[in-house]
């Protein structure tokens, strides 16, 4: 293997026996024990090889179920693969499920020294990070309580303030930036950018396509247990939000009212293309989706001082711009931005038509449509679905339904508002 390689996976495949019938009681047992059991194969990862460079930052994006979890697991040497090869240049520090290994019936400040040892810190080093630890975690005045009586959140807090000890090679983690309140992710944000800037190589799983985007060299792109893409973050975020949009609108039946004809009236438009959600799944859509005239390609947020950002302070000014690739010249060209909330409520919409935003005439070339507004919003997370259309708004040319995300941090207390309209500038800049 070549030394700027820190991971080198060949051909890994990695099934699991699934029985069909589940046998959840004793009676149930007893009634069924002549009956044999039959099971099935589930394919969780398919001949999967691919190369991870030292002090690259290596991100694995999928829908649920897709083999992500698998993945790291074997990369950490918890699963032995069925076929294949891994090799591993440098000591690996998991961030897989954080507080496996705690004993509910010790202590915390016991539960350190467990986990500890577990990652493979000596009783002197364990000695000298001690107070970090605690410190770090916030759980000073319960430190002696046993675990059985913490919630689970100052559980998660107590196992990531101690993982981040261990000063390993190779960090692989899977959606640790959830941990905890806001206050708590900010510190894990800082920890975060502390281990991408020390060089150390990084293989990073999460649904957060914000910071997926922002930190990544590279993102390998699983679906159905297979790799469906391998490259860039902007190319690779592309493709799975497309998917995703695509495969949830199919769990929905399209409303008759609704008039997604694109594969009808082109054929040469794929045939998924024409599975859009329905108006109660995404009401930005009310009509057909056409390809091949404006596409978009990336959404970034910048706070008051003009830094790009996932993280904004409650009360600042902070801008959304959102580029668009016309690749065919058009006119009068109407813009669609929504923010929701973490249950999908709506508590922004804007439309440029309406805003009185007239495009004009637009010749091929990057367009950045930017939007200014102050941080009204309380605390928590947030998603951007942005969407063009013409001028009639029946026929949208591409729309990316929770294209991007951003966390709002310790705000003042607000009264729950759901739609309220935010005063804000909108300005479109040809590239």
């Amino acid at each position: 293997m070549d030394n700027d390689i820190a991971i080198k996976v060949e051909n890994v495949s990695k099934s699991f026996i699934i029985p069909r019938e589940r046998m959840n009681t004793v009676r149930e047992r007893v009634l069924q024990f002549r009956k044999k059991m039959t099971y099935e194969t589930f394919h969780a990862l398919t001949d999967l090889s691919f190369e991870i460079k030292k002090g690259e930052f290596f991100s694995i994006i999928g829908r649920n179920g897709s083999g992500k979890s698998t993945l790291l697991k074997i990369l950490a040497g918890i699963y032995t693969p069925d076929t294949g090869n891994i090799n591993v240049d440098g000591e690996i520090s998991p961030f897989l499920e954080l507080g496996v290994g705690f004993n509910p019936e010790l202590s915390g400040k016991d539960n350190i020294y467990l986990n500890s040892t577990i990652l493979g810190l000596s009783r002197k080093e364990i000695d000298e990070k001690y107070r970090s630890i605690v410190a770090f975690s916030e759980l000073d005045q319960f430190i002696h309580l046993k675990l059985k009586n913490y919630s689970s959140g100052m559980q998660v807090r107590l196992a990531f303030a101690t993982a981040i000890q261990s000063n390993r090679d190779i960090f692989i983690m899977d959606e640790v930036l959830a941990v905890g309140d806001v206050s708590f992710q900010m510190k894990c944000f800082e920890v975060f950018e502390k281990i991408i800037n020390s060089g150390k190589t990084v293989v990073f799983v999460s649904h957060d396509t914000a910071a997926v985007q922002k930190y990544s060299d590279r993102v390998l792109y699983l679906e159905d247990s297979r790799i469906s893409y391998l490259g860039s973050p902007d190319e690779a975020l592309r493709k799975y939000t497309y998917t995703n949009a695509v495969k949830s609108s199919q769990k929905v039946s399209i409303d008759d009212q609704i008039l997604f004809t694109a594969q009808k009236s082109n054929p040469s438009i794929p045939e998924e293309r024409a599975a859009v959600p329905s108006k109660e799944e995404n009401p930005l859509i009310k009509g057909e989706v056409i390809d091949n005239i404006a596409e978009i390609i990336e959404v970034q947020i910048y706070d008051k001082n003009d830094n790009e950002t996932i993280v904004i302070e409650q009360g600042d000014k902070f801008l959304i711009n959102v580029t668009i690739n016309i690749q065919k010249s058009t006119e009068n060209l109407i813009f669609k931005m929504v923010i929701r909330n973490s249950l999908q409520q709506e508590l922004f919409v804007s439309n440029s038509h309406a805003e009185n935003i007239h495009s004009g005439t637009l010749t091929p070339g990057k367009l950045i449509v930017s939007y200014e507004l102050p941080n009204y919003f309380a605390h928590g997370k947030y998603s951007i679905s942005p969407s063009v259309c013409d001028n009639t708004q029946r026929i949208f040319y591409d729309w990316r339904n929770d294209f991007a995300t951003f966390q709002v941090h310790q705000p003042n207390p607000l009264k729950p508002s759901i739609g309220f309209d935010i005063p804000h500038t909108i300005k479109l800049i040809k590239r």
